[in-house]
C-alpha cells in the first residue's frame, strides 16, 4: 500500500505542475510549442540532458558495459561532443532564425530555407517514423519495473506512464515539460547516485570502488579495458561508435530545444555545462555502475536481457525493498522526462509541419495549438502499438535494436540538409531533397535486405550510419553544386540578417 501512496504523490506533483503551466500559459502556439522562447541556461541544461537520459541510461547503457567492458563509453563521449557542437555552431543560428521569423519547428526552418514543401513532407514523416518508437518504449520500460516490484501486469505500468505523459504534454506544453525535467532529473540522479553509493558501501565496505576494481581483476580483468571480454570493441569499432555518438546533434528532440532559448548568452555557457556536468558528472554514474560495480557485485551474467536489468537486480539483492520504490520513481522520471520531450516534438511536427504546412496552411494559431495538443493522444497510442507489435513479432530485444540501429541512423539523414541549410549558402533545394531522399532510401533498403545469416550486405555489415551518411552528404553537395544557387532573398534572410542580429545587442534581450 505504501508503494502506491508514494507513486500517487509523485504523480500528483507532476500533474499539479502541468495544471499550473496551463493556468499561466499564454494559450498561443508559440507559448505552447516554444515555451514563449523564454528558457534560460539552467532549465535548458535539465531540459536537454534529461530529454536524452531515458530508462536506457539506467538499464541499456550499464548492460552493454557489463557485457563488453568500458569501450561503449565512446558513444557517450561522442554524444556529449555532438550536443556541445549543436549549441556552439548550429544552435545560435537556428535560434536567431526562429526568433526573427517566428518559426515553430526546425523542419519549418529548413522548408523555408530551401523553399520546398516536398522537403517539409519528407523530413516530417522521416523524423516521425524514427522518433515515435522512442515514445512507446518508455511506458513499456516502466511497465516492466511495475511488474518486478508489484507483480502487476506490464500493461498497468505502461498505462500509468502513458496517462501521465498525455496529461503533462496536453496541459503543460514545452515550458512545463522543460521545468518538470528539473524535478524529474533530480529524482533520477538521486536514485541512480544514491543507490550507487549505498551498494558500494554495503558490498565493498573496506575499499569502495578500489575494492570493486580489485575484485573485478580477480574475476575477469578483461572487463576493465577495451576490447572487452568478447573482443568486440576493437579500435575500428571504437572510432565508429564515437562517430555515431557525434550524430546526437541531429536528434530532433534535442535540436528543437535550441529554438526555445531566451537569449544569445545561453549558447555561450551551455556547451561548458554539457561537458562538465553532463559528461563528467551525470554519465559517469551509469558508467561506474555498468563497468565496475555491477560486474564485481554480481558476476556471471551472460544474457543481454539479464544484463540490461543488472542495476535493478543488484539493488533488489543488496538494498531494502522500500528503496526499490524510490528507484522505480527514478526509472519513471527518466522515462517521462525523455518521452515528454519526444512527444512534444512529435506533436509539433504533426500540427505545424504536416497539418498546417501541407493540408491546412490557413490554420489559425488556436487551431494548430489544439491539433498539437490532441495529436498527443494518437501518438502515444500509435507508438505503444508499434512497440508491442515489434516485440511480439521479433522478440523482446528487437526494440532496443530498433533504437540503436534504426533511430539514430534515421535522425542522421537530415544532418547534411540541416548543417548545410544553416551554414552553407550554396546548398540548394534540389541538393537537400536528393541527399536526404538518397540517404533515407539507402537506409531503408539496407535494413530490409538481409542475408540468410542476418547480415546486411547493402550496408557492408557496418553500423547503418557509416555507409548511409556519406552517400547522403556527397549527393547533397554534388547536386547543390550542379543546380542554380538559392535566390538573393534567401541569403539575406537566412545568413545576412542572422549575422547582423547575432552581432547586435537585440540578441541579448
Amino acid at each position: 500500500m505504501v508503494d502506491y501512496i508514494v507513486l500517487g504523490i509523485f504523480s500528483l506533483i507532476i500533474i499539479g505542475m502541468a495544471a499550473y503551466g496551463y493556468k499561466v500559459s499564454a494559450k498561443t502556439a508559440e507559448d505552447y510549442m516554444m515555451a514563449g522562447r523564454t528558457i534560460g541556461v539552467v532549465v535548458m541544461f535539465f531540459f536537454v540532458l534529461f530529454a536524452i537520459s531515458s530508462s536506457w541510461t539506467f538499464y541499456g547503457f550499464p548492460g552493454v558495459l557489463y557485457l563488453h567492458g568500458p569501450g561503449y563509453v565512446f558513444f557517450i563521449w561522442g554524444s556529449v561532443a555532438g550536443f556541445a557542437a549543436l549549441y556552439m555552431f548550429l544552435g545560435p543560428r537556428l535560434w536567431a532564425l526562429s526568433k526573427l521569423n517566428r518559426f515553430l519547428s526546425p523542419v519549418e526552418v529548413l522548408a523555408e530555407r530551401y523553399e520546398s514543401k516536398a522537403l517539409r513532407v519528407l523530413l516530417s514523416f522521416t523524423m516521425l517514423a524514427f522518433i515515435i518508437p522512442y515514445v512507446g518504449i518508455q511506458p513499456l520500460g516502466v511497465g516492466r519495473g511495475f511488474e518486478a516490484l508489484t507483480g502487476m501486469p506490464l500493461w498497468v505500468g505502461a498505462a500509468y506512464t502513458s496517462v501521465l505523459l498525455i496529461i503533462l504534454v496536453i496541459l503543460g506544453g514545452m515550458r512545463i515539460v522543460a521545468w518538470v525535467n528539473i524535478f524529474l532529473g533530480m529524482v533520477y540522479v538521486t536514485a541512480l547516485l544514491g543507490s550507487l553509493f549505498w551498494v558500494v558501501s554495503r558490498v565493498f565496505p573496506d575499499g569502495g570502488l578500489v575494492q570493486a576494481a580489485q575484485t573485478l581483476v580477480e574475476i575477469d580483468a578483461s572487463k576493465l579495458s577495451a576490447p572487452g571480454p568478447m573482443g568486440e570493441y576493437n579500435n575500428v569499432l571504437l572510432i565508429g561508435v564515437f562517430i555515431v555518438g557525434l550524430m546526437a546533434f541531429s536528434w530532433p528532440h534535442v535540436v528543437i530545444g535550441a529554438m526555445t532559448a531566451r537569449d544569445k548568452t545561453l549558447f555561450k555557457w551551455f556547451p561548458l555545462l554539457i561537458f562538465i556536468f553532463g559528461g563528467l558528472f551525470f554519465y559517469i554514474i551509469p558508467f561506474i555502475w555498468g563497468s565496475l560495480v555491477a560486474p564485481a557485485a554480481l558476476p556471471g551474467i551472460t544474457s543481454v536481457a539479464e544484463a540490461d536489468s543488472v542495476v535493478q537486480t543488484v539493488i533488489q539483492i543488496y538494498l531494502p525493498r522500500w528503496f526499490a520504490v524510490f528507484v522505480l520513481m527514478g526509472v519513471i522520471a527518466a522515462a517521462v522526462s525523455t518521452a515528454a520531450v519526444q512527444l512534444m516534438t512529435s506533436s509539433i511536427l504533426v500540427a505545424r509541419d504536416v497539418v498546417q504546412g501541407v493540408f491546412k496552411p490557413d490554420a489559425t494559431d488556436k487551431q494548430i495549438t489544439t491539433i498539437a495538443r490532441w495529436s498527443v493522444v494518437g501518438i502515444v497510442v500509435f507508438s505503444l502499438g508499434v512497440t508491442v507489435a515489434v516485440q511480439v513479432g521479433l522478440g523482446e530485444g528487437a526494440m532496443a535494436l530498433y533504437l540503436t540501429d534504426v533511430s539514430v541512423p534515421g535522425f542522421a539523414q537530415w544532418a547534411p540538409a540541416l548543417v548545410g541549410g544553416l551554414l552553407w549558402k550554396r546548398g540548394t533545394k534540389q541538393g537537400a531533397l536528393a541527399g536526404t531522399g538518397a540517404g533515407v532510401l539507402y537506409l531503408i533498403l539496407g535494413l530490409l535486405i538481409t542475408g540468410a545469416d542476418g547480415s546486411r550486405p547493402l550496408l557492408f555489415n557496418l553500423h547503418p550510419v557509416v555507409p548511409t551518411l556519406p552517400i547522403n552528404l556527397i549527393v547533397y553537395i554534388v547536386v547543390s553544386k550542379l543546380t542554380p544557387r538559392p535566390p538573393d532573398h534567401i541569403e539575406d534572410v537566412f545568413f545576412n540578417e542572422v549575422d547582423d542580429f547575432l552581432r547586435s545587442d537585440r540578441a541579448k534581450q
